[in-house]
């Protein structure tokens, strides 16, 4: 993917420069009126580019010379939600030390910490958090993280994220919370009782248990009811 497919010739020099680790000519190319942060074609940025090129030194150099980490794409993800979910977390942390924003939200309304559950990435997670990132920020549907990993069956991680303290009584849009979407697996035998995953989800259900969660717990469609009752908005 050569940087011609998407930049005018005088970005392709700059980013030569970087890769070549040129710093001095690559600022002085910037001082004389370029600029890291702008839209390319297809809507990538150079910062981007420079790490679909897997050039850790160069994107590197590109942030130290003024490429903003939370410069976000047309469609508004950007760079953090872009390597959130990376299995090298080098990334993510190289980025988060330069000032990105680790409660950034991509396209989909999905902050980065969104990125890292859905990959089962504990590493990344305990990055996005130790950098202060909102364990309890949600998505477009009012989902937080504990529910999203819920949601896609990964209780290792939905009790991982309960001892780093998300929020287990936080209800989405449609009114479930992480009862209830334990619930169902169980009520409906979503998740296999030999594997290790159940074992997981039992070890969250004892520890809500233990925080005074009753079950079962209310329906969605009970908690819906009581929210229009109480003249909530939408409901």
């Amino acid at each position: 993917m050569d940087a011609e497919q998407f930049f005018k010739p005088e970005m392709v020099t700059v980013l030569q420069h970087i890769q070549q680790g040129h710093e001095k000519e690559a600022r002085a190319a910037l001082t004389d009126g370029q600029d890291l942060n702008i839209h390319g074609d297809e809507d990538i940025t150079p910062l981007l580019w420079l790490i679909l090129q897997q050039d850790k030194a160069a994107v590197a150099l590109a942030l130290k010379l003024g490429a903003d980490a939370n410069f976000k794409r047309a469609n508004g993800d950007n760079a953090i939600t872009a390597v959130a979910g990376n299995e090298d977390t080098d990334w993510l942390k190289m980025l988060l030390e330069a000032g990105g924003d680790p409660n950034s939200v991509d396209r989909n309304k999905e902050p980065a910490l969104f990125q890292a559950v859905g990959e089962g990435n504990k590493e990344a997670v305990e990055i996005l958090l130790d950098h202060d990132a909102d364990v309890n920020a949600v998505d477009g549907p009012g989902s937080n993280a504990l529910q999203y990993a819920a949601a896609i069956n990964d209780f290792e991680m939905v009790y991982f994220l309960l001892q780093h303290g998300a929020d287990f009584t936080h209800r989405n849009d449609t009114g479930a919370d992480l009862a209830w979407n334990i619930h169902k697996k169980l009520s409906r035998g979503l998740v296999s009782s030999s594997s290790d995953n159940y074992e997981w989800l039992m070890k969250s259900k004892q520890f809500i248990e233990q925080k005074g969660v009753s079950f079962p717990p209310l329906s969605p469609k009970e908690v819906r009811a009581i929210w229009a009752k109480e003249g909530k908005p939408g409901y």
